[in-house]
C-alpha cells in the first residue's frame, strides 16, 4: 500500500460511521475473509462505503475475486499490513481471539467482533428478513433477493453461497431491506433482530452444538424470540409447536405448506421433467402463476417462503413472482456441468440424508431413465456417526455410490476413530445398495472413470472439498 493510500485510509477511519448501522467507523478488517459468510459481509460493507481489507490462511477463488474487486486481501497472517485506527476487526469462528492480526487491530483501537456479532449489528439497523432452517436456507435467501429485485427494490443481502445472478454472495443495497441467511450453527442466529423471520424446517444436523433434539428446538425458539415487535414469523407446517412458544404476542405467525389451511400455499401444481410451476395463494389471494427455473419440488416450498417474506416487506407481489421465476440458483445447488462428449455432472452441497434424498429424487425426475452414479464425501465424523443409518438409506437409492474419505472439521482424534467411510460403504451394502470406497478427493476422477457406465448421470455431493474434483471428472464426460 502506498503512503498516499495509507493516509487516505487512516483519514477515512476518522469520519462518521455507516448510516443505518451501529458501526461508528468505515474501517473493517476481516480475518478469515475467504469464507462464504465473511466474504459476503466484506462485499456488503464495501457497498455501504466501508474500507475493507482482509486475510485468509489459504488462497482460492473467493480471495482472488475480492482482489479483482479492488479490496486489499492477503494470504497468511501479516499483522504489519494492518493500517488505521478505531475500526472493526471481524473474525470467523475458526479464528482465535489471540490471532496476531486480531491483536494488532485491537492494539490500534479496533473493536473485535465475531462474524455473527457483526451481522447482528447490521440486522438491528435495517429492515431485516432472515431465513433459518436445516435445509434450503441458501436457495431461499437467493429467491427472496430475486423477489425483492423483481419488485423494483435494491435490498442488501448476505447469502451463504455464490449467486452468479447477483454478482456474488453479498451486496450493500440502497433499499432498507436486509436479507440474511440465519444459521443455527453455534446459535449464531441469536444475534439477529429480524422484522420478518422464516423457519423452513427443523432437523438435526449440528450434533456438536445440539446433542439433543430438545436443545435444537430451544435454539430455534430463541431465534423466533428475537423477532421485533409487530414483526412476522413464517413457519413450515411441521415445525414443532414448542418452537413457537417464545414468540411475542404482537408477532404475527403465518404457516407455509401444502395443507388447505396454510397461509401461504401452492395450488394447480404442474411438473415437467422435475421443474415445477404453481399458482401461489397468499392469505387467500391467488397470485400469478410462477414457473420456476430451479429443479425440484422442494424449491417450490422455498419459493413460497420467499414470496411470503416479500409480502412482509411490502413488495409488489406481481413483480416478486416474476423475480422468483427468473432466479437461476446458487452455486453447488443442483449445479449442472456438461462434459466435452455430452456427459453430465450435478454438483451439489447436499451433506445430510434429507438433502441427498431430495437431490436424487430431483435427478430421477429431471433425467428419467438415466443411471445415477453418486460420489459422496461425508462431512464431519460426528454427523456421519449419528446419521449413519439415514445416510445409508438415502445412498441406497442411487444405482451406484462411491464414498470418499470423511472430511473432518473441529473434531477430536477419538471422534475421528469412531467412524470411517468404510462403515458407510458397509451400511449401504447391507441395505442392498451398490457401493464402494473412493479414497481421497484426488483419486475421485479416476474412481468415477472406472465406475461410470454409458450415459450415467454423475452426482457429486458433499460440503467439504469434494468440489475440487469437478474439473477432473467433467473432462472425461
Amino acid at each position: 500500500m502506498s503512503e498516499e493510500r495509507t493516509a487516505v485510509a487512516v483519514a477515512a477511519d476518522a469520519v462518521a460511521g455507516i448510516p443505518g448501522t451501529s458501526f461508528a467507523s468505515r474501517r473493517f478488517h476481516f480475518v478469515g475473509v475467504g469464507g462464504a459468510g465473511m466474504s459476503g459481509l466484506a462485499r456488503l460493507l464495501a457497498g455501504y462505503g466501508g474500507i475493507v481489507s482482509g486475510s485468509d490462511s489459504s488462497g482460492g477463488g473467493i480471495t482472488d475475486a475480492l482482489l479483482a474487486e479492488g479490496h486489499e486481501v492477503w494470504i497468511g497472517c501479516q499483522p504489519g499490513r494492518i493500517v488505521g485506527q478505531d475500526g472493526y476487526v471481524i473474525r470467523s469462528a475458526a479464528v482465535p481471539v489471540g490471532d496476531a492480526e486480531v491483536q494488532e487491530c485491537v492494539r490500534r483501537g479496533f473493536t473485535s467482533l465475531l462474524y455473527a456479532e457483526a451481522v447482528g449489528r447490521l440486522s438491528e439497523g435495517r429492515r431485516s428478513l432472515a431465513i433459518a432452517g436445516t435445509h434450503g436456507k441458501t436457495t431461499t435467501t437467493g429467491l427472496l433477493v430475486a423477489a425483492l429485485r423483481g419488485a423494483g427494490l435494491d435490498p442488501s443481502h448476505l447469502i451463504g453461497g455464490e449467486a452468479p445472478q447477483f454478482g456474488g454472495n453479498g451486496h450493500g443495497g440502497q433499499s432498507p431491506e436486509f436479507v440474511v441467511e440465519a444459521c443455527e450453527f453455534n446459535r449464531s442466529f441469536h444475534n439477529l433482530r429480524p422484522f420478518g423471520a422464516a423457519i423452513l424446517n427443523v432437523d438435526h444436523d449440528h450434533f456438536d452444538c445440539y446433542p439433543s433434539t430438545d436443545e435444537l428446538v430451544d435454539a430455534f425458539a430463541g431465534y423466533l424470540a428475537r423477532v421485533r415487535p409487530g414483526g412476522t414469523a413464517l413457519v413450515e407446517e411441521s415445525v414443532p409447536k414448542a418452537v413457537l412458544n417464545s414468540l411475542r404476542n404482537d408477532v404475527r405467525i403465518l404457516t407455509v405448506g401444502s395443507g388447505l389451511w396454510a397461509d401461504v400455499r401452492a395450488i394447480e401444481v404442474r411438473e415437467r421433467l422435475g421443474q415445477f410451476s404453481f399458482v401461489p395463494v397468499l392469505l387467500g389471494q391467488r397470485l400469478d402463476r410462477v414457473q420456476l427455473s430451479l429443479s425440484g419440488r422442494h424449491n417450490m416450498q422455498n419459493a413460497l417462503f420467499a414470496l411470503g417474506l416479500a409480502n412482509v416487506a411490502g413488495a409488489d407481489l406481481a413483480g416478486a413472482c416474476r423475480g422468483i421465476a427468473g432466479f437461476t440458483g446458487v452455486r453447488r445447488r443442483f449445479e449442472l456441468h456438461s462434459g466435452p462428449r455430452g456427459g453430465l455432472l450435478v454438483n451439489d452441497y447436499a451433506h445430510h440424508p434429507a438433502e441427498i434424498r431430495a437431490v436424487l429424487t430431483t435427478a430421477r425426475r429431471r433425467f428419467p431413465g438415466r443411471r445415477l452414479l453418486v460420489v459422496f464425501q461425508p462431512h464431519q465424523f460426528q454427523r456421519t456417526l449419528h446419521l449413519l443409518p439415514g445416510f445409508a438409506e438415502a445412498l441406497a437409492l442411487a444405482d451406484h455410490t462411491l464414498v470418499v474419505d470423511i472430511y473432518g472439521a473441529r473434531e477430536s482424534a477419538e471422534m475421528r476413530a469412531a467412524v470411517s467411510a468404510a462403515d458407510l460403504v458397509a451400511a449401504v451394502r447391507e441395505l442392498g445398495g451398490s457401493c464402494a470406497p473412493a479414497g481421497t478427493v484426488a483419486g475421485v476422477p479416476a474412481a468415477v472413470r472406472a465406475a461410470r457406465r454409458g450415459d450415467d448421470l454423475v452426482l457429486l455431493l458433499g460440503a467439504g472439498d469434494i468440489d475440487q474434483a469437478v474439473g477432473g471428472i467433467v473432462a472425461d464426460l
